[in-house]
């Protein structure tokens, strides 16, 4: 089995005469050695692909947060035989008013924009949903993909596609997500500001390093970077202070600590080693104060997960950390730090903008699925 080698440039909004016809196929879950060669090939070679596409962390999500869904690994193949897509669900029952709904959707634990179906532009993506939803041997009363990337634009042209197919269905914004440009320099960036405005981000960092000489931002991005290139300590020295903060208290409360902390190990660990971790630490009066675990895909910074020490939240420990990050991210080079989920205050502070992340259901052809639709007109 191949994977297409397509000449046109990934994501082209070019106009074609016709959707081409593709076979959907299940293939066995956990996933094969050729299954998951043929993930890498499509994400290495795809512009769009975020790390939340990858295939390591949405294995994580489902081996700590599912909960016994059935997971569903399809291959979208033309009439050749080559593979022109994958694509990664899982099928779950969801409780309405009356009776339960079946619904097929994506695997998204964590994650901020993600792209469900790897593939080379706007057609074959429209093909491979028309192709999952005449192939599912089941009723379904939706097909919900959450979280989904505009992808410049082309998610909407996917959109017309299915309407020009007849396709039943409904595509809205899911959240906005703001995010960090990094054009130009640090100075410049400082420069647009008010001076108002300056001085306070300036007096984030400089207050701490007055007040504490040993004050100290880390980077730590690959094994060589940890001490005796072990990732141990500095991991143990983040989680204990999580235990200390307020996100900790909510997620304890839900009885949910235990899982979000072994996510995010997980996710540390495996991501070191293909070169997409980003872990930042803020030291100062010999103790960790700050972090940020992110991860780093196509030139950007995802922000993931982080906390500061709350016994020095009148030094604003958080918006000190992301100013390192910044300033330094900056200096690597990199095009944009994502800040992801809903906006925050502090998040205000640096940026006014935004991307959102879109919902696309299709409708099923249930009973149950026809009324819904009907009513909700």
């Amino acid at each position: 089995m191949m994977i297409a080698n397509n000449d046109r440039s990934w994501w082209s909004c070019m106009e074609y005469d016709s959707l081409p016809k593709l076979r959907a196929e299940t293939t066995p879950w956990p996933p094969d050695t050729a299954f998951r060669s043929q993930w890498k090939n499509l994400v290495d070679s795809n512009p769009y692909i975020s790390p939340f596409c990858q295939l390591e962390w949405m294995e994580l999500g489902i081996g700590i947060f599912g909960k016994g869904e059935r997971i569903l690994p399809y291959r979208f193949l033309d009439t050749d035989g080559k593979v022109q897509a994958l694509g990664l669900f899982q099928l779950v029952k969801e409780p309405g008013r009356l009776l339960s709904r079946t619904v097929l959707r994506t695997i998204d634990y964590n994650s901020q924009r993600i792209n469900p179906f790897l593939t080379s532009n706007p057609n074959v993506m429209a093909a491979a949903i028309i192709a999952l939803t005449e192939t599912v041997g089941e009723p379904i009363d939706s097909f919900d993909f959450f979280k989904l990337d505009p992808l410049d634009g082309a998610l909407q042209e996917v959109s017309t596609l299915l309407s020009k197919q007849g396709v039943s269905h409904e595509l809205r914004e899911f959240n906005e997500q703001p995010y960090f440009p990094l054009d130009g320099s640090w100075v410049e960036y400082l420069s647009e500001r008010t001076q108002g405005h300056r001085k306070r981000i300036r007096r984030y960092t400089r207050k701490l390093q007055e007040q504490y000489p040993d004050y100290r931002f880390s980077r730590y991005q690959k094994p060589d970077d940890f001490p005796q290139s072990d990732m141990t300590v500095v991991l143990d020295e983040i989680m204990g202070l999580f235990d200390k903060s307020w996100q900790a208290d909510a997620l304890d409360k839900r009885d949910a600590l235990y899982d979000m902390k072994r996510f995010y190990v997980g996710v540390a660990e495996e991501f070191l080693h293909n070169g997409m971790l980003d872990l930042c630490t803020l030291h100062c009066n010999g103790t960790l104060i700050a972090f940020e675990l992110n991860l780093i895909g196509g030139g950007s910074v995802h922000m993931l997960f982080g906390a500061y020490d709350r016994e020095y939240a009148d030094w604003s420990p958080g918006n000190a950390i992301l100013s390192e990050i910044l300033q330094d991210s900056y200096t690597k080079g990199y095009k944009r730090v994502e800040f992801g989920g809903e906006y925050l205050d502090y998040k205000k502070l640096w940026t006014k903008t935004s991307s959102p992340s879109y919902h696309l259901r299709i409708h099923g052809t249930t009973l149950k699925a026809t009324v819904k639709r009907l009513l909700s007109r």
